[in-house]
């Protein structure tokens, strides 16, 4: 399994020991959405990641219904930048109402381990879905983003979540006196600052800790990420660790009262 190093929400779907990163969507915008013509959806697709250390590139082909195609994940070194195969996954499936019903695996297992997806489109992207999961592509040489300039959606979007604090925060001990714990905290100040901080760790009787924490802090705006508003975070740091730039899927919930983050419901605690 791989991941992303700079903070994407995105998690990775297994696929028969291969895994590919799916991003935790936004609510699809069903004003975008939209029925496609085998033609829409065939052809070449990409995703890359804002830093350009990662990028999936979808090839599907399709002949009357039936579609054909592949996933394949790709690492590109930040200083080398040698390009090397991480993941190659089969996508078989069918058109039907306007949209893919799709199977994927890895390349070097069976059928049989096939997960269920469906492909989309959005506007001009095509929105390939996995259980709660999504990820946007792009046709060759088009930006997944947009300027958020003009869209009532996206600011709409900026007041829910403008000047507040989500954070959960859990604790369980076990036998000896172990303990295990994790922390997220995202905070989207008015003054246009934003703070994110998670944890995941443990401490075992003896002593020892297991785990990672991390810390971003810098500035938040919205724009439009293929075609729905999203938080692009601006990272303070060098960039040679961890991307610069972010892109965050944060959908407020009740009123803006939580946001759901990866899956989870992450709950108002403050403002700021």
């Amino acid at each position: 399994m791989f991941s992303l190093v700079p903070i994407h929400l995105a998690r990775p779907i297994e696929v028969a020991g291969a895994a590919i990163l799916l991003a935790a969507g936004p609510a699809l915008a069903q004003d975008l959405n939209r029925a496609g013509t085998a033609e829409d959806f065939a052809g070449e697709w990409h995703f890359s990641s804002p830093d350009g250390t990662y990028e999936e590139v979808l090839e599907l082909a399709i002949r009357g219904t039936e579609v054909t195609g592949q996933l394949i994940a790709l690492e590109h070194g930040y200083f080398s930048s040698r390009t090397t195969e991480k993941a190659r996954l089969l996508v078989r499936g069918a058109l039907s109402n306007g949209a893919l019903q799709l199977r994927i695996w890895n390349a070097e297992a069976s059928p049989s381990d096939a997960k269920a997806a469906t492909g989309r489109l959005r506007g001009e992207y095509f929105v390939f879905r996995a259980g709660e999961s999504e990820t946007g592509y792009a046709r060759p040489g088009r930006s997944l983003v947009q300027s958020a300039e003009g869209s009532a959606e996206a600011a709409a979007y900026a007041r829910a979540l403008t000047g507040r604090v989500y954070a959960r925060t859990n604790q369980a001990g076990g036998r000896g006196g172990a303990i295990a714990g994790g922390r997220l905290r995202v905070a989207l100040c008015s003054n246009g600052t934003i703070e994110y901080d998670a944890s995941d760790v443990a401490s075992t009787p003896d002593g020892g800790s297991m785990g990672s924490t991390m810390t971003r802090r810098g500035t938040w705006s919205v724009v439009l990420h293929t075609g729905v508003p999203v938080v692009k975070a601006q990272w303070q740091g060098t960039g040679t660790s961890y991307s610069l730039i972010a892109y965050l899927s944060l959908k407020p919930e009740a009123g803006a009262r939580s946001i759901r983050v990866d899956g989870e419901s992450l709950p108002m605690t403050g403002q700021c």
